[in-house]
């Protein structure tokens, strides 16, 4: 990936991540390395966010500082239809 790809997905994510913090909603992360975050937003930075992680079960109940550069994948988790 260029400098330039990850620039655009840096100033896309940056700004739905402000979104998501505001509205307390869940998101999923997945980095370059595959690893996969569920969790909500606490702190979202120019070059990095801060995350409060539910899952996976190895690290539940961690807050951890994730690079937007090392960022493959962001979304809103989905909510379950019939709750």
């Amino acid at each position: 990936m260029d400098k330039e790809q990850i620039k655009e997905k840096v100033l896309r994510w940056q700004p739905l991540a402000e979104q998501y913090f505001k509205e307390n909603q869940n998101v999923f992360v997945k980095t370059l390395n595959d690893n996969i975050y569920f969790g909500t937003i606490v702190l979202v930075g120019e070059t990095k966010f801060c995350i409060d992680i539910y899952s996976p079960e190895q690290r539940k109940g961690k807050r951890e500082y994730i690079d937007w550069l090392n960022v493959k994948d962001f979304n809103k988790v989905k909510e379950k239809e019939g709750k």
